[in-house]
């Protein structure tokens, strides 16, 4: 499929465990002009190169990865790219997004997954059970040299159901950047993607 605008960037959006680099992959795919961005994978690349021994450091180097992530994505803006974005987007984030497609006349769809989110709280944890599942996500101290194998990490960062719902309410994943398309990710086989890409691709602004 096309998009109808090169300069066009996609942004999914929504809370922990929605399946958001699962709904980026497919559209990735679904349109292969779409230049795949994720601050998730810079943060993975810094917490390997800095590590971290508590939260306070941890959130350091988030910042760094974040101001990387921007400066990547105000090149990519600079030529004209056409992009997608997936990261849990919140209000915090929105000025700066918004300050750049307006800057660079981009046209933006933001994708927000949302359910229910005891089902979505749940698949959050079995995910994190996972071997592919980054150890800095989980924990307050990392450093890439350390044994980091399943049985040794400690699972300290993470929220419970009560935390995790205070958050969802207190970010705001509903940024509203350009046109807002909602997809219920609470059964992704229920989840009608084809009828999203062809939204994505008859999107006029």
């Amino acid at each position: 499929m096309k998009l109808k605008y090169k300069n066009t960037i996609i942004i999914i959006t929504g809370g922990p465990g929605t399946g958001k680099s699962y709904a980026a992959e497919r559209i990735y795919k679904a349109f292969p002009q779409l230049e795949l961005l994720s601050y998730d994978e810079i943060k993975e690349k810094e917490w390997d190169r800095f590590g971290f021994d508590n939260m306070e450091q941890k959130d350091r180097v988030n910042r760094f990865a974040l101001e990387e992530f921007y400066l990547t994505l105000q090149n990519m803006m600079r030529h004209k790219k056409s992009i997608l974005i997936e990261y849990p987007f919140h209000q915090q984030h929105r000025k700066q997004l918004a300050e750049f497609i307006d800057a660079y006349n981009y046209h933006a769809i933001t994708l927000l997954l949302y359910g229910d989110w005891k089902t979505i709280y749940g698949r959050g944890l079995t995910r994190n059970k996972t071997d592919n599942r980054h150890p800095g996500h989980l924990t307050s101290s990392y450093h890439r040299e350390t044994d980091m194998s399943p049985q040794n990490i400690i699972p300290d960062a993470l929220l419970t159901y009560e935390e995790f719902r205070s958050d969802i309410d207190r970010k705001n994943y509903d940024i509203r950047l350009g046109t807002t398309l909602s997809l219920d990710v609470t059964d992704f086989s229920k989840t009608d993607f084809e009828k999203v890409f062809r939204q994505i691709a008859d999107m006029d602004s």
